[in-house]
């Protein structure tokens, strides 16, 4: 595992030698590779945030399988838990579940209220719901439904088929036709057309002039699925193989085709080739061009993030800067212009920093995230999320802010929460993220062979 990481590390140049660094020294493997990418440093604390070990549960959600509930949920206020998305088919979604709905009792148990350190708290309900939504086979939910009727459910953990559109519609406001799409996870592409094409097949079929993606939650995934969708987004101008998308960037040893045995002898799992002629491959085709997909023809698209949208979203995001007028609203995005290829060593899949993506402009230097267009101007109010909307309303706190940076105008709000003031004690539970991130933020290169 060290000389292989070392051979494809993008900033394998930090990293000491194995006589210095002596690998054989650590008693595991996961202790060995937390040193390693604890080697590169920005500001004097740990750039690489993004490389990990994985036990092959990442593998199979990229391939478009989950397990678990299939279910989201997060902190509207220090006491109301609220579902924030569920995937279509999955086990909490076949019970009725939705997003809005509040949490009211997690097994009988109704104290929930937000205990963690932003309030000073010991984090004992926060562990309570994490366990009972995330690390349960069999939980037993009450829920508030919008309406204000509750009602009890059993949800059962199951493996499901990821649809990666949680939801999708055309809002028709002030004679514009606006798309909007909210697309979770970059499965497979292979898994994920079927799902999207629909999508887009009706915006083009209905002529919409507008268009929304929303990637909030969405944490990243395969490159050529958001290469896919780039595809869909692009104004036609771009073309096939005429205009730049993006360049993969690579350490120099790789760029120049040097590394260790372990790289050129090391066969990929099931194939005919080593690892080390894949990165000959990906070299070889750095530069990935556009290859325009369907009919729709926008000048200008607005994306919905915050510090979960991370890496293959913001890959999205940047490759279309150069081509069409692209607004981001929401919040900050998690910075993760960088990529692996998953490598399988032992017990463990491997997905070590080696890519770097930047777009025709040869901008990728958004480690800190990406900062909204409308940061300068948000109102007062509409800084954070309300989970209790559902998707696709208008009086969506981030959508509103899409719209607006459309041009799109905008029906009065009903909001239910117009009262509340910024600041106010609650609303800072809202900086980020309340509850723990438990989710995979990456871009992992699936298609191993470009020559392949």
């Amino acid at each position: 595992m060290y000389f292989l990481f070392r051979d494809q590390y993008l900033w394998n140049d930090v990293i000491p030698d194995s006589a210095t660094f002596r690998p054989n020294s650590y008693a595991k493997t996961e202790d060995m590779f937390n040193a390693l990418i604890s080697f590169k440093k920005q500001n004097g604390k740990n750039l690489d945030k993004y490389s990990f070990l994985d036990d092959g549960t990442v593998a199979g959600e990229i391939g478009g399988v989950s397990g678990g509930f299939g279910m989201d949920v997060n902190y509207n206020e220090l006491n109301d838990l609220r579902v924030v998305s569920v995937y279509p088919g999955s086990p909490a979604y076949q019970q009725g579940i939705r997003r809005a709905w509040r949490i009211i009792a997690i097994n009988g148990d109704a104290n929930l209220a937000y205990d963690g350190q932003q309030v000073g708290g010991s984090g004992t309900n926060i562990a309570k719901v994490v366990k009972g939504i995330y690390q349960s086979s069999q939980t037993i939910l009450t829920l508030q439904k919008p309406d204000g009727n509750s009602v009890t459910v059993t949800v059962n953990a199951a493996d499901f088929n990821i649809n990666p559109v949680l939801y999708s519609n055309i809002l028709n406001l002030s004679g514009r036709k606006v798309g909007y799409i909210v697309f979770n996870q970059f499965i497979r592409l292979n898994k994920a057309q079927p799902y999207v094409d629909p999508v887009f097949d009706n915006f083009i079929s209905n002529g919409i002039t507008d268009l929304v993606v929303d990637l909030r939650y969405n944490g990243g995934g395969a490159v050529e699925t958001a290469e896919y969708l780039a595809n869909l987004i692009a104004p036609s101008s771009v073309g096939t193989d005429i205009n730049l998308m993006y360049t993969d960037n690579f350490n120099g040893n790789l760029s120049a085709h040097r590394y260790s045995n372990y790289m050129k002898t090391r066969m990929v799992p099931g194939a005919d080739y080593s690892w080390g002629a894949v990165f000959d491959s990906w070299v070889a085709f750095a530069a990935t061009p556009f290859k325009k997909a369907k009919t729709l023809n926008l000048s200008t698209v607005a994306f919905i993030g915050s510090g979960q949208t991370a890496s293959a979203s913001e890959l999205l995001i940047n490759v279309l800067k150069p081509y069409m007028t692209v607004k981001l609203v929401g919040d900050v995005t998690y910075g993760k212009p960088v990529g692996f290829i998953g490598m399988t060593i032992g017990k463990f899949d491997m997905y070590a920093v080696s890519i770097w993506s930047k777009n025709k402009d040869g901008a990728g230097d958004y480690f800190d995230g990406m900062i909204p267009s409308d940061a300068a101007v948000v109102l007062s109010g509409e800084k954070y999320e309300d989970f209790s909307k559902d998707w696709g309303s208008t009086d969506e706190i981030y959508l509103r802010r899409a719209l607006r940076a459309l041009g799109v105008s905008l029906p009065a709000p009903l909001m239910s929460r117009t009262a509340l003031k910024e600041p106010a004690s609650s609303r800072k539970l809202m900086l980020r993220n309340p509850m723990p991130d438990v989710h995979f933020k990456g871009m992992i290169e699936t298609r191993e062979n470009r020559e392949k």
